[in-house]
């Protein structure tokens, strides 16, 4: 009987063991843990979740990284911010920070300063917000329809997914709802365009009536 007892002590074991390596293994996949360091054109454009210490400094050598994009905006209390801008000042890397919410329509103004980021700013570029998720993936999605030329639908399925931590239905659900909207208004402009004439007055209906335009 206690050898019965033991067999089934080790079975639970290692298949407790077997369960927690694949949580790990799907943890990393949508980025929960490793700092979600992702590639989305190579030597240009990478992305990731907020990155501190030795596995920032880590992130930008590894990848030569000339530029970084925060979409958390500036939050001088924020110490993981503190200590990226003052690593990117020591390397000479240039910074700059967007205002953005996963929770809401992203603001034109800040759109904008986004875009001209990306027109100017030095490559190879990283580009993060909290979890790497959310914001980041549509400013990623941004990237790769308006710079790389790839069609909206596929940098959507390669940007804004749960492989990365994003969640449609989720409470990130207006990152979704911005490029539904491009393509109910469009109306054939192309999305740069309509990002800078068409979607501010969208946007500030919505504010306007609280209800999304």
């Amino acid at each position: 009987m206690t050898r019965v007892h033991g067999r089934r002590l080790q079975w639970a074991a290692g298949l407790s063991l077997v369960v927690l390596a694949l949580l790990l293994g799907l943890m990393d996949c949508v980025g929960l843990v490793g700092g979600n360091i992702r590639v989305v054109d190579a030597g240009r454009v990478y992305r990731s979740a907020q990155l501190s210490g030795p596995r920032l400094t880590d992130c930008l050598r590894s990848y030569g990284i000339r530029s970084v994009i925060n979409l958390q905006g500036y939050h001088p209390g924020d110490a993981a911010l503190r200590d990226e801008r003052a690593v990117c000042a020591r390397l000479g890397i240039a910074h700059r920070d967007i205002s953005l919410s996963a929770g809401q329509l992203p603001p034109p103004v800040e759109l904008r300063r986004l875009l001209q980021a990306l027109d100017s700013l030095p490559r190879p570029v990283l580009i993060h917000c909290r979890g790497g998720a959310d914001r980041t993936g549509l400013a990623c999605t941004l990237y790769l329809s308006i710079y790389g030329g790839v069609p909206l639908h596929e940098a959507e399925s390669r940007q804004l997914t749960w492989r990365y931590g994003h969640l449609a239905s989720g409470p990130a659900h207006p990152m979704d709802d911005f490029f539904a909207l491009y393509r109910e208004t469009g109306e054939g402009r192309p999305l740069r365009e309509w990002v800078t004439t068409r979607y501010p007055k969208l946007h500030a209906e919505q504010a306007r009536t609280g209800k999304s335009p």
